[in-house]
């Protein structure tokens, strides 16, 4: 069964950009999402309560925002549904 929590089309998308990146700060999450602040704070909340980012304040480029950062619990949640998404293609018999 695949994780509600991670497979929503959005935070899906969140947790691709956190996987590669490890860190960013919300306003570069935003902008390589396309997603407006409401809707990223809404899905990043989620995945906070799930364990599967962090979120902190810091000083970056001399200003203080919001960084969040995928969890060891996150990056392995996330290479595991990537691995039960690659078996359900597997099993439809399509080609990527």
């Amino acid at each position: 069964m695949l994780n509600d929590d991670i497979v929503n089309s959005k935070r899906f998308l969140i947790m691709t950009i956190l996987f590669l990146f490890r860190t960013m700060t919300e306003g570069d999450l935003a902008k390589a999402t396309g997603m407006d602040w409401g809707s990223l704070s809404t899905h990043l909340s989620r995945l906070e309560r799930a364990g599967y980012v962090e979120r902190r304040r810091a000083i970056v480029r001399g200003r203080v925002r919001t960084v969040v950062k995928i969890t060891e619990k996150g990056y392995n949640a996330y290479v595991e549904e990537v691995k039960k998404l690659r078996r359900l293609i597997d099993k439809a018999g399509i080609e990527l």
